[in-house]
């Protein structure tokens, strides 16, 4: 599995080396995530930041990167935390490109777990275990761009990922095209 996505990467990687000397629009997004699994069985925001190349009017790559805040919890009188981050390699398809746009994206999710839990080891001392977990999946979904104008826009983005527990992540933020 980890040669199929690396092999996966690497072409895309080339594709987007070789077709970025063409002339593309190239976008900047930014902006807040909310992540329904981000926490402790629990929901948590964060922060989104990614760009976008255009191979075409309608055909796009947009990688990002999505960093959850710490979520800590009090159980039975000790803290732990959480913290998730996400690499996401999408491909966009857009369905409308006039005053809004539209589209749909699917791609691989490269997510980042790490942590620590407290207990009570069997001489009653307390023990902090920390932890770290990578996984890989994909994300399919969705998003408008609405412009404000020739450069800026507000980008909406509902999408789920399938690494972790699986998740539905919600991105508002703003698009900014850089060319």
């Amino acid at each position: 599995m980890k040669k199929i996505l690396f092999t996966a990467f690497s072409v895309l990687a080339f594709t987007v080396a070789v077709n970025a000397q063409e002339q593309g629009l190239v976008r900047l997004n930014t902006g807040l995530a909310f992540g329904s699994e981000a926490g402790f069985d629990a929901s948590g925001f964060g922060i989104n930041v990614g760009g976008e190349y255009f191979f075409t009017d309608i055909i796009s790559a947009a990688p990002s990167y999505t960093y959850f805040f710490e979520d800590s919890e009090d159980i039975l009188g000790f803290e732990n935390s959480v913290r998730l981050s996400s690499i996401n390699l999408d491909g966009r398809y857009y369905f409308l490109t006039d005053d809004i746009q539209v589209y749909g994206l699917f791609g691989i999710a490269f997510l980042s777990i790490n942590g620590e839990l407290q207990f009570v080891d069997l001489f009653g001392a307390v023990e902090t275990v920390e932890f770290d977990d990578n996984e890989t999946g994909v994300n399919f979904g969705g998003g408008i761009v609405y412009p404000l104008s020739d450069k800026v826009g507000l980008n909406g983005q509902l999408k789920y990922q399938t690494p972790g527990d699986g998740q539905l992540v919600i991105n508002a933020g703003v698009a900014i095209n850089l060319n």
